[in-house]
């Protein structure tokens, strides 16, 4: 799941417990695939996973008929068997624990952490001691810098160990837009949901809800409200949306 989420093509993933089912012959047949993902230009795709090739995969007759509702629908069928690379996936797993929106004191970091480092690559350890201060100690700092690397507004090798000494440098092209921008289909990050701005009258701001296991639907919110609440998706983030198709499945 984390590997997905990192994916700036994703546009929202729904999890277990969701199922397939059809009618097969006298009986019925069932099957409960991993995820649901689908992707910013309306493609879904149902994952299945296990630690290795071959483990509890489900039986070859079930995933026959289930291949076959999927390919009518449209939709893609993957079969994930573990991250290839164990350090870049450990480095996801542990940043996306600062993957939702900051407390306001530390979103005003943001910035003086992205101009510090759109220049040149800047060790961690520097911009903690660049920015930190009494009311704002270096534990804060690194929180906000996990943050910017989830969401691909700061860039390192993914590949090697995060530490302290690790170099991170700002991505232009990943720059969020901010708060007085923010206009229709600008893709934003509110509490543990994503969203579209769908409509915009005046100071009020309408978001449409991702498609997820918590909430979704429209909200109307004054820019405001919306701006203590949410942060914009950078720019990587901000491409056209296409609707999505049913997740109903005719038999």
């Amino acid at each position: 799941m984390e590997l997905a989420d990192f994916d700036p093509t994703v546009r929202s993933l729904i999890g277990q417990p969701f199922k397939l089912r059809a009618e097969e012959g006298p009986g019925k047949a069932g099957y409960i695939p991993d995820l649901m993902l689908i992707s910013n230009d309306g493609k879904v795709t149902i994952v299945d996973s296990s630690p290795t090739a071959g483990d509890l995969r489900p039986s070859e007759r079930v995933l026959d008929w289930a291949g076959e509702v999927i390919r009518a629908r449209g939709w893609t069928h993957e079969w994930w068997t573990g991250p290839k690379d164990a350090q870049h996936y450990t480095n996801i797993q542990a940043l996306h624990g600062f993957c939702r929106p900051m407390h306001q004191v530390q979103q005003a970091l943001i910035e003086p952490i992205l101009a510090l480092c759109a220049d040149t690559a800047q060790a961690i350890a520097a911009v903690e001691e660049n920015l930190a201060d009494e009311k704002m100690p270096k534990p804060m700092v690194r929180a906000v810098i996990q943050h910017l690397l989830w969401w691909g507004d700061l860039t390192t090798d993914l590949y090697r160990p995060i530490t302290t000494g690790t170099r991170v440098r700002t991505d232009a092209a990943a720059r969020r837009p901010a708060p007085d921008q923010w206009d229709v289909g600008t893709r934003l990050i509110l509490g543990r949901d994503r969203g579209t701005v769908v409509s915009c009258e005046g100071d009020q701001l309408v978001v449409d809800l991702d498609p997820s296991t918590f909430e979704q639907g429209e909200r109307t919110f004054s820019r405001q409200d919306l701006a203590e609440k949410a942060t914009a998706l950078p720019a990587a983030y901000q491409s056209p949306l296409f609707p999505t198709q049913p997740f109903t499945v005719p038999r």
